[in-house]
Order: structure tokens, then C-alpha cells, then sequence
């Protein structure tokens, strides 16, 4: 599996979502396939969405989903053993525990890893613990781990095996109120994944932008030709208008890339950012018009830390 992430506090299932967002829309990779997401609700009850293909955009996620206090996510290519459950494992009042690489290879007893991280919580001990008791007895399986208790404990590792890897990435944070962690491999990024995934995520968890931003081109807008490459966008972050100084843009007859990376980012006129993923659309007539689905209508940007 390439990426696995939990997430407790304010909004952990926007954090995880987001994280995942990130990772296909920065990365190559064996991503946007497969994804099992899941919750603790209020009560502490277990929800999962799952899909085979499609990543994190084929999830039909409930909107309440998106403030739940535990939420945790793993995903990779398409096309995975079933059920895909296996690879997130959780209980209702206990936890959850997801993870990177094989989460579920077995161990010498047989169990599953995460199954025995998971049972390890449910008698009382604390993920922290019971992942690194759990890996250490199995250094040479192939799998990475990350618990989150129903109470937002966190726990998380590495195999000795994963460990050896040089295409891994992870990233920690808590603030003692709210809790993050993720683990991904073999996603191949121009820019140092993880501490950016971490980063988005992290914003989300909290109910704020960050200075990671995801925009979306939810209609067609129109395609102009101008000096520069810009995005203009309204107050509620919806792209209005597409500027390029590439002279064949506004004329073009295909799908191709609608906005180029590096492009200046304007809201209501005035200057916030630059584009830092390219988005795809439909180009014709001197109009851009969005591909289908969530994550492929979807652009981070940078946003500056003063405004000009």
C-alpha cells in the first residue's frame, strides 16, 4: 500500500482526505487506485467507504464525515485483494490502525499486524505501544503502521525492513489537542511529499487554510490570451477566468492542460499565489471546461505570506 494516514481533533476525516488529495495530485506513483476510508463517529461507532479504482475521488463521503474526531485512510493502485477492510482494520470504541506497505502481512502467530495492534488497544494498551511491540517482533515483514485510538491516542512505525526503503516518507505532528500522522512509499514527487501532504493536512484538521490551498474548476470558464499565465478566482476560491501567454491556448480543439504550473493566482484582482499543480481540462472555443469527478477538477496552489 503507498500512503496511510490518521488523523484525531476538529476535523481529523477533512485532514486525512486531504492528505490523500495531496498525494494524488502532487505524486506518480501506484496512487488514485484503490482507498478505504474510515471513522469513529460521535458514539464511537465504525463507518468505512471503500473503492477499488478511482482514489479518493470515487469516495462517496458523507459531509459529516469530514469533522469527525477519528478518521483514518490507506490507498495505493487498483485493483486490490478483498476485502479491502483487511488493510484498515478497526473496532467500534477502540480504534482504528492503517499503515503503509503490507499493514496486514502476518505475523508469526498469524495474526495480521494491524489486527494485533488493534487487539493490543482494545485490552488497554495505549498505539504507541502496541505498534512498536508489534513491529518489533516482526523487523523483516514488509509493513509500516499507524493506530489512533478512539481517545485520539496516536501510534506509529516502521518495520526494519521499511526502514531500509530510500522511497519512504512520513510525517508526525500533535499539539496535544490534535494528532496527525502518515506514512507513504513509492510515490514520486518534484518536491520534498511528505512535509507538503503533512502541511495541507494539518491546515485541514484545524478548520483553516493553510498556505497549501486546493481550488477546484467546478464550470467552464472562459480561456485569454495575456502576457502572463494567471487564474483568476472569486472570493469563494471559484475560478472565473483562464489568462495564458501561450498563444495557442485560447484557440486550442482538446483535452490538454488548461492551467500551467507556475501561474499567477488572483482573487478579485489582486495577487495570492502561484499554481503548483497543472490541471487538465477540455479545451475548446476559447473555453475550458473541467473533466469529470473531484480530484481531476482540482489544482493546489501556494498562497504567498504577504499579499502584494
Amino acid at each position: 500500500m503507498t500512503i496511510g494516514v490518521a488523523a484525531s481533533g476538529a476535523c481529523a476525516g477533512a485532514a486525512v482526505r486531504a492528505a490523500v488529495l495531496g498525494a494524488e495530485l502532487f505524486g506518480r506513483g501506484a496512487i488514485g487506485g484503490f482507498a478505504v476510508f474510515a471513522v469513529l463517529d460521535e458514539a464511537g461507532r465504525l463507518d468505512y467507504r471503500v473503492t477499488q479504482r478511482g482514489g479518493i475521488g470515487a469516495l462517496a463521503l458523507p459531509d459529516a464525515w469530514m469533522t469527525a474526531k477519528v478518521a483514518a485512510v490507506i490507498s495505493s493502485g487498483p485493483d486490490r485483494p478483498e476485502p479491502l477492510t483487511q488493510f484498515l482494520v478497526g473496532a467500534a470504541g477502540v480504534g482504528l490502525v492503517t499503515g503503509h506497505r503490507m499493514p496486514n502481512s502476518l505475523g508469526g502467530d498469524g495474526v495480521a499486524l494491524n489486527q494485533a495492534v488493534l487487539e493490543r488497544i482494545a485490552s488497554g494498551e495505549p498505539p504507541p505501544s502496541a505498534v512498536d511491540q508489534v513491529l518489533a517482533a516482526s523487523p523483516e515483514l514488509d509493513a509500516g503502521l499507524i493506530a489512533i485510538g478512539a481517545d485520539g491516542q496516536l501510534g506509529w512505525g516502521d518495520s526494519a525492513r521499511v526502514l531500509r526503503r530510500d522511497d519512504r516518507g512520513s510525517f508526525q505532528r500533535d499539539d496535544g489537542a490534535s494528532r496527525l500522522a502518515l506514512a507513504h512509499n513509492s510515490i514520486f514527487s518534484s518536491r520534498p511529499l511528505a512535509e507538503a501532504l503533512g502541511e495541507l493536512a494539518w491546515a485541514a484538521l484545524h478548520g483553516r487554510e493553510g498556505r497549501l490551498r486546493a481550488l477546484r474548476l467546478n464550470a467552464a470558464v472562459p480561456v485569454r490570451p495575456a502576457p502572463r499565465d494567471a487564474v483568476h478566482i472569486d472570493s469563494q476560491g471559484r475560478v472565473e477566468l483562464i489568462e495564458s501567454a501561450n498563444p495557442e491556448l485560447s484557440r486550442a480543439q482538446r483535452r490538454g492542460t488548461a492551467i500551467y504550473l507556475g501561474s499567477q493566482v488572483l482573487c478579485q484582482g489582486r495577487p495570492i499565489g502561484w499554481v503548483e499543480t497543472e490541471l487538465v481540462a477540455e479545451l475548446a472555443e476559447g473555453i475550458a471546461t473541467p473533466l469529470p469527478g473531484s480530484v481531476p477538477s482540482t489544482f493546489l496552489t501556494s498562497v504567498a505570506d504577504v499579499v502584494s
